[in-house]
This record gives structure tokens, C-alpha cells and sequence, in this order.
């Protein structure tokens, strides 16, 4: 099982967690296959899938990465993966000055 954990600061106004709830679905919904949000919290959103979605879920997050602004309103932002030592934090991985 693999999985993008998106969670979003705290006090987004309603209408913009909508706005990047919508960004992020179509991220996760690309050429190489669709993965849902399966979270019920509207400040946390979790794609996942098995072997067959890894694929989409990797454009999609390499997608959202490069959505203008999109990083300002996350608080974390997490690949899970069966494997421990796979596991590892995005935001900090995508926000790293190089």
C-alpha cells in the first residue's frame, strides 16, 4: 500500500479547502490512472492505492508539486509506504533549498 497524506494549515477559509481539495483530485486523476480521497476531514487528504496506482500516485504528487502556491497551504505532507525505510516526509523533501 502506498499513500500521499495531505494535510492543510489550520483556519482555510471552507471555499478555499474546496479550491484544493479540487486541485489535488485532479492531480490524482492523470494519465497514468485515478486514485480518490478516501478522508472525510476536510483538512487532511489521503490518496492511496497498491502496486497498480503507484504510478498515479507519483504523477500526482510530482502534479501538485508544481502547482503554483499549492505548498503555502500545507502543513504536512507524507509518502506512506509498506516499507518503513520508503517513507518520508514531501513537504520537507519539496521545500528544500538546494
Amino acid at each position: 500500500m502506498y499513500k500521499n497524506v495531505i494535510e492543510f494549515r489550520e483556519g482555510i477559509p471552507a471555499d478555499e479547502l474546496e479550491r484544493l481539495a479540487a486541485v489535488a483530485d485532479r492531480a490524482f486523476n492523470n494519465r497514468a490512472g485515478r486514485v480518490r480521497n478516501v478522508s472525510s476531514n476536510p483538512y487532511c487528504l489521503s490518496y492511496g492505492g497498491g502496486e497498480p496506482d503507484l504510478a498515479c500516485l507519483e504523477l500526482g504528487m510530482l502534479t501538485l508539486k508544481k502547482q503554483k502556491g499549492f505548498l503555502a497551504f500545507i502543513s504536512s505532507w507524507r509518502w506512506v509506504d509498506d516499507d518503513p525505510e520508503e517513507c518520508c516526509d514531501l513537504l520537507e523533501l519539496f521545500t528544500k533549498k538546494r
